[in-house]
């Protein structure tokens, strides 16, 4: 990315927070940080509702220094000097400032209290979140990138796999394949540290499995620590094995699910499968600016039904309540579409639409593609 991107998104994050009366914000999680800066190094950045940033970096200064797309970047040796740099550099005491609340810790939002008493403070994730909704040209080439190594991935996938071999040979083998192409090997996913690997491998029975994780599947995992992906279970003729990874390559994450069946499958989830494309294509084809994401869910719900496969469909017993996420710097970006979202679509929104169906005891198929909004409905990135 250019500085002249960031430079666009800082102006437009101002806008929001003149808006709503701030004197600013403080950035200090690492993509928001990247999004509007280009560094992801240990900062603080102060963004004024007016004028220019200031990136304070804790470690590494250099680092920070020759990363960021901002002008004004200062080494900072005790947190406890932010209230004084940023006097010195003409910005004002602040008295309403904003913080991305729904992932600060409680006790890094202690020490911004006592550093600034008397300051409210104001929740600006969602500004952030709905900011990052809508992808510039520069993301939709960086997400089309990335789209077209994972592409490459599911076409090796397709040529090792052979029944017999453990999900996690399968994963072994593809990740390998996957990181000489230049993935990054992890995902970001905003929220509390989850452990979270960047997918899933899962042979029939497997991929029925739930865990803590707000998934329709997750797989059994090696351990209870890690309960997703891949186990030591072998993949069997007349099972489905489903594949959910993410392609994180360079900054921008795209997401994709297949499922590989033989014909001794049995016939109601090769029935399933078709009806999850079906399914997949009809929303995308309404998923035009002005609907809304809830609308998006509710069509597919009644689609899964008029099937007659309703009670399968995002899971079984207790169903997720979402079809598709967001995705670009975060794999859990907004919009999500989901259940009475009224979030309405725009051009240039980022998503990944997975219709799925779960049969228990038995295994789980579907399809996932990462999806832009455009005037004429949503354009799959992936293939």
């Amino acid at each position: 990315m250019d500085k002249n991107e960031y430079r666009q998104r800082i102006s437009h994050f101002q806008d929001a927070l003149q808006a709503r009366e701030l004197d600013g914000a403080i950035i200090f999680q690492a993509v928001d940080l990247y999004y509007l800066s280009g560094t992801a190094q240990s900062c603080h950045l102060f963004i004024p509702s007016q004028g220019e940033p200031l990136l304070l970096a804790f470690r590494d200064f250099n680092r920070a220094r020759t990363e960021a797309a901002v002008n004004n970047v200062l080494p900072l040796r005790s947190f406890r000097e932010i209230p004084s740099l940023l006097a010195a550099a003409g910005l004002q005491e602040p008295k309403h400032l904003g913080l991305a609340m729904d992932v600060i810790s409680l006790n890094l939002f202690r020490r911004y209290e006592e550093i600034f008493p008397g300051c409210q403070w104001v929740d600006i994730s969602g500004i952030l979140r709905t900011q990052r909704m809508i992808k510039s040209e520069a993301e939709l080439a960086a997400l089309r990138y990335a789209a077209e190594k994972h592409a490459a991935v599911f076409r090796y996938i397709g040529d090792i796999i052979q029944p017999g071999m453990t999900e996690l040979e399968i994963a072994a083998a593809f990740e390998a394949f996957a990181r000489r192409l230049g993935h990054q090997g992890t995902k970001r996913f905003r929220g509390q540290e989850q452990g979270m690997i960047p997918g899933i491998v899962a042979a029939g029975v497997n991929a029925t499995l739930t865990s803590c994780y707000d998934l329709p599947l997750a797989g059994n995992g090696l351990t209870p620590l890690y309960p997703m992906g891949p186990s030591q279970r072998r993949w069997e003729k007349g099972e489905p094995l489903l594949i959910d990874y993410a392609g994180v390559y360079g900054d921008y994450t795209v997401d994709q699910t297949r499922v590989y069946l033989d014909s001794e499958v049995e016939p109601q989830m090769h029935k399933a499968q078709e009806v999850a494309k079906e399914i997949a294509a009809k929303v995308a084809e309404r998923a035009r600016p002005g609907v809304t994401a809830g609308e998006l869910y509710d069509f597919a719900v009644k689609m899964a039904e008029k099937a007659g496969l309703g009670e399968y469909f995002m899971g079984y017993g207790r169903q997720v309540s979402y079809i598709g996420h967001g995705t670009g710097l975060e794999l859990n970006e907004w919009p999500v579409i989901a259940k009475g979202n009224k979030t309405a679509l725009a051009e240039g929104m980022v998503f990944a639409l997975e219709p799925k169906f779960v049969f228990p005891g038995r295994g789980s198929v579907g399809i996932e593609d990462t999806y832009v909004v455009t005037e004429k409905g949503a354009v799959s990135l992936t293939f």
